[in-house]
C-alpha cells in the first residue's frame, strides 16, 4: 500500500495551481480586458461596442456601471478618436488605446452630460470607458499596455496566446 503524505499533497496542489496560473495568464477572453499597470494586471469585464449604433449610444442613459466593468469601443482602423458625455449620467475615465495596445491618453472623470469634445489623439484603435476615478485608483497611466483578442490582428505589444 502506498503512503501519500500531506506534504506531498500540498506540493502537488501548489504545483497544479502554478501551472494553471501560468497557462491562464496569457489566455484572452473577448469579454475581458487586461491592463498591465504599475500596480499589476488589472482586469475589467466588458461590453463591446462594435456597430455604429452601439458606438453612438455607448453608456448613455446608464445609471451605474459595476466597479470592474467597462465598455470597449472597437474601430476598423486607427483614427483620431473624439468622445463626449452628452446624455451620459455617470462620470467616466475614457482610455484611448493605439493599435499596439498601448494607452495613448486618459481623460479622467469626464463630466456627465457635457457636450465638450474629448480628444484622445491620433492612432486610436479602441477606447475603453470605465467608472470615473478607477484609472487613478488602479494606477493605470499613459504608456501602460492592454491585452484583448481584438488587438491580435495588429501586432500588439502584449499578445494573447491562443491554444488549439
Amino acid at each position: 500500500m502506498t503512503h501519500i503524505s500531506i506534504r506531498s499533497i500540498q506540493f502537488f496542489l501548489i504545483f497544479c495551481l502554478c501551472v494553471f496560473s501560468a497557462v491562464k495568464s496569457n489566455a484572452c477572453l473577448e469579454d475581458k480586458i487586461y491592463i498591465k499597470a504599475y500596480s499589476g494586471v488589472v482586469v475589467f469585464s466588458l461590453e463591446l461596442a462594435k456597430t455604429v449604433s452601439e458606438k453612438q449610444k455607448g453608456l448613455m442613459g446608464r445609471e451605474k456601471l459595476n466597479e470592474r466593468s467597462g465598455m470597449l469601443f472597437l474601430y476598423d482602423k486607427p483614427h483620431q478618436a473624439v468622445f463626449w458625455m452628452k446624455n451620459t449620467i455617470i462620470p467616466l475615465d475614457i482610455i484611448f488605446i493605439s493599435s499596439s495596445g498601448k494607452i495613448n491618453h486618459i481623460h479622467h472623470n469626464a463630466k456627465p452630460f457635457s457636450t465638450r469634445s474629448i480628444s484622445g489623439g491620433f492612432d486610436i484603435l479602441a477606447v475603453l470607458e470605465i467608472n470615473g476615478g478607477m484609472a487613478k485608483l488602479e494606477g493605470i497611466k499613459i504608456g501602460d499596455i492592454v491585452k484583448h483578442p481584438f488587438f491580435s490582428q495588429f501586432d500588439p505589444i502584449w499578445p494573447c496566446e491562443f491554444k488549439d
